[in-house]
């Protein structure tokens, strides 16, 4: 039977790959190497991959005339131009995915690969918008994505899924933390994860579009015109001009020395005809060394090592970086001297994991996810904030999370604490850890939404049914509506942090919600959320809120905490002057 593939469909560069029965992988390469992300377009005729990127005169991931780059980045976009032609970006994609899909047939002769059904990597920071047109662009390449999984995620269950004995490995790290440093041409992209329970767990995220080998792929370009310049005494006024299409030919021989120097200590850069000059002049003939790569290379790579730095300080994860049990280096770019022996400075020898297959190895991850149907789970318990900063778990650590035409339905009825200005906060955060006490840890926001409420209903009196959908694009819509004011509020969240269960584990708690636990406020905004799920919580109501219900309602007075009491005797208003104690009060002069 043809096994499911796994699909990398990067910025920079994209690849299938299958799990064959012998249980190796086997990537549909192009001379041993992905294939590039680049559509060009050509009268009715459709060019993809290495064709197509030799239509490119700029590095940068966009449109340049009749060819895109990196087509993937536009999807959330309704329209782009390509050649004087509007198109819509997942169109594009999909031509894309039928070139992968067509390679992949043709190369495919055990018929190993059944390629309608896919495991499909996607970058943490991928919108709702640009998941589900990217599901649409693959469903009209007539390839059903099975389920849609995190990058890093990918790339460590391909790490540990290659390793003789996975299950040993996973419980040796057991509770270790693990960072994936994903250096490839468009991006770097940062991911502490964790061992928790036989899963492979995301604990956070950080990313730098500005780093990737793209970017240094131009730098190397810009050297070696300036020093061909400078054989010849080019000056400014002088210097002659490129032939048309010929910075993509140069760039491609950059990105090869890039990678000969990886291995030897020099590379000959030569492109005959680039300039639009006579003779010697006219040819690129440059010896690129390693000593001048590291020179130029230098502001690009501390730039990306100081990501590491930032991700594991105080203000992101908090994290000593000797207590990471190991560095799983990826991308194209870590194959670098220099950013090798940088991050073996970092992580030591034996702490430092660079891969051999750092070009395919999200591929190779995403193929035995399809091959091994590991259940996909929240790694964060999804939470509500009640009055008083405490929490509320929503959809537990653990659960099992929407596949293929699958979706995950809660509901729950919420209470306004306090009604006065006619409106109910809803605030959802996480932990910033995994398993971890609340008083100890800080809480990330998704996102807050405001439900219309009457203003003139006593605490704790409106209901506020509030329904979340999980769907199979794994975003979370939150739709929220008071029983009396009946406004709908609606909120979609898609950075939920996924975990691998990678080897089973009956600890997993499936219940729907814990009770309440006080929270540490992480950093950014402070929303104080004004909503109970119980509508008998008065604790929760304000101090001088309560004083004023208990003098409407006499009959059905509500006795006060003491936090409430000192509460209506802090915020209530002086009788002679209507100011709030120590407010400018009148009764301060009489003290004074």
């Amino acid at each position: 039977m043809a096994e499911k593939i796994g699909i990398d469909l990067g910025t920079t560069n994209s690849l299938i790959s299958v799990v064959t029965a012998k249980g190796l992988v086997k990537s549909f390469t192009e001379r041993d190497r992905p294939h590039p992300s680049v559509v060009h377009y050509a009268g009715g005729n459709v060019i993809c991959g290495t064709k197509a990127k030799l239509k490119v005169d700029q590095t940068e991931s966009g449109v340049q005339g009749s060819t895109v780059k990196g087509p993937k980045k536009y999807l959330s976009s309704d329209v782009i131009n390509v050649g004087g032609v509007n198109k819509n970006p997942k169109d594009v994609v999909t031509d894309l995915i039928h070139y992968l899909k067509e390679h992949a047939d043709s190369e495919d002769d055990d018929n190993i690969a059944n390629l309608q059904y896919a495991v499909v990597t996607i970058p943490v920071a991928m919108d709702g918008r640009g998941r589900r047109a990217l599901r649409e662009a693959f469903l009209n390449a007539d390839i059903h994505i099975e389920a849609f999984v995190h990058e890093p995620l990918a790339a460590l269950y391909g790490y540990y899924r290659s390793l003789p004995d996975m299950e040993l490995e996973l419980r040796r790290n057991e509770g270790k933390m693990t960072l994936v440093f994903d250096w490839g041409g468009g991006t770097l992209d940062l991911t502490l994860c964790q061992i928790k329970n036989g899963a492979i767990s995301q604990i956070i995220n950080r990313g730098n579009n500005k780093v990737g080998g793209d970017y240094l792929d131009e730098i190397i370009l810009k050297c070696v015109e300036d020093e061909h310049a400078k054989k010849f005494n080019w000056t400014e006024s002088t210097f002659k001009p490129r032939l048309p299409g010929m910075k993509a030919r140069l760039l491609q021989e950059c990105e090869r020395a890039k990678i000969v120097l990886s291995k030897k200590d020099s590379a000959l850069i030569y492109v005959p005809e680039y300039f639009k000059a006579n003779d010697d002049e006219a040819d690129i003939e440059f010896s690129l060394d390693r000593k001048t790569l590291n020179q130029i290379a230098e502001k690009i790579v501390n730039a990306g090592l100081r990501e590491i730095e930032t991700l594991l300080s105080i203000e992101f994860a908090d994290v000593d970086i000797q207590t990471l049990s190991f560095c799983l280096a990826t991308g194209g770019m870590v194959n670098m001297p220099i950013i090798r022996q940088r991050l073996q400075e970092l992580f030591g020898f034996e702490r430092l994991h660079i891969s051999e297959i750092g070009d395919r190895i999200i591929s190779h991850g995403a193929a035995w996810i399809a091959h091994d149907n590991p259940p996909i789970t929240l790694a964060k318990p999804f939470e509500i904030v009640e009055a008083r900063n405490s929490m509320i778990t929503i959809v537990p650590e653990g659960t099992s999370l929407p596949k293929r035409g699958d979706f995950l339905v809660t509901e729950q009825a919420m209470y306004c604490a306090d009604p006065r200005d006619g409106k109910a906060v809803l605030s959802f955060k996480r932990p910033q850890m995994i398993a971890k006490s609340a008083s100890a840890d800080h809480r990330t926001s998704y996102g807050n939404m405001v439900v219309m409420v009457n203003k003139d209903f006593p605490p704790l009196k409106e209901r506020i049914d509030v329904t979340y959908l999980i769907d199979e694009n794994l975003i979370v819509t939150v739709k929220a509506k008071s029983m009396d004011e009946e406004v709908d509020s609606e909120l979609e969240i898609y950075d939920l942090e996924f975990s691998i269960q990678a080897i089973g584990d009956d600890s997993i708690k499936k219940s729907r919600r814990s009770g309440p636990v006080k929270i540490k406020s992480g950093l950014g905004v402070i929303i104080r959320s004004n909503v109970s799920e119980n509508n008998d919580s008065w604790h929760l109501v304000p101090g001088e809120l309560m004083k004023l219900f208990n003098a409407k309602f006499p009959y059905f007075r509500k006795p006060l905490t003491e936090e409430q009491e000192f509460e209506q005797v802090l915020y209530q208003t002086c009788s002679s002057c209507n100011q709030r104690w120590k407010k400018g009060c009148c009764s301060l002069s009489l003290v004074e």
